[in-house]
């Protein structure tokens, strides 16, 4: 079953796009099944992340040494994602959600494309993605 999330996009801290070069961002993209773009796109849910089993975790050890120090996080919870029909991507979210400047209704965007450029996007604009949701029994 697939289900739209439509959030709203977001500032970002720059963060993304200092650390994510590298090894460590060809180790992220052999992680998550796609050659990943430096950067994420952060965007606002409408209410809190729900996590279930479609989500799967990544340690920061297994994208590489230095990682956790560099990123200051030890962790994600990532989700497959379709952003406007034709990009793959996940949405993240770091172990720390909720911690200072990052509420739990929001997300980040780790994709196949530059998000902002490929869509046209700025801060404010509405974003949708589709995730493939784990079948239950």
């Amino acid at each position: 079953m697939t289900r739209e999330l439509t959030g709203v996009v977001e500032p970002g801290r720059g963060l993304g796009t200092v650390v994510m070069t590298g090894p460590g961002l060809d180790r992220l993209g052999e992680l998550l099944g796609f050659t990943v773009v430096p950067g994420t796109l952060n965007v606002r849910l409408p209410g809190p992340v729900r996590r279930d089993s479609s989500w799967r975790y990544i340690a920061a050890r297994e994208i590489g040494p230095g990682w956790q120090a560099a990123t200051g996080q030890t962790g994600y919870h990532v989700l497959p994602v379709l952003v406007a029909g034709r990009h793959r991507g996940v949405a993240f979210q770091a172990d720390e959600p909720g911690g200072p400047g990052y509420p739990a209704d929001q997300v980040e965007l780790i994709c196949e494309a530059h998000l902002r450029r490929a869509l046209g996007l700025a801060d404010g604009d509405t974003i949708r993605f589709s995730v493939e949701e784990a079948a239950t029994a």
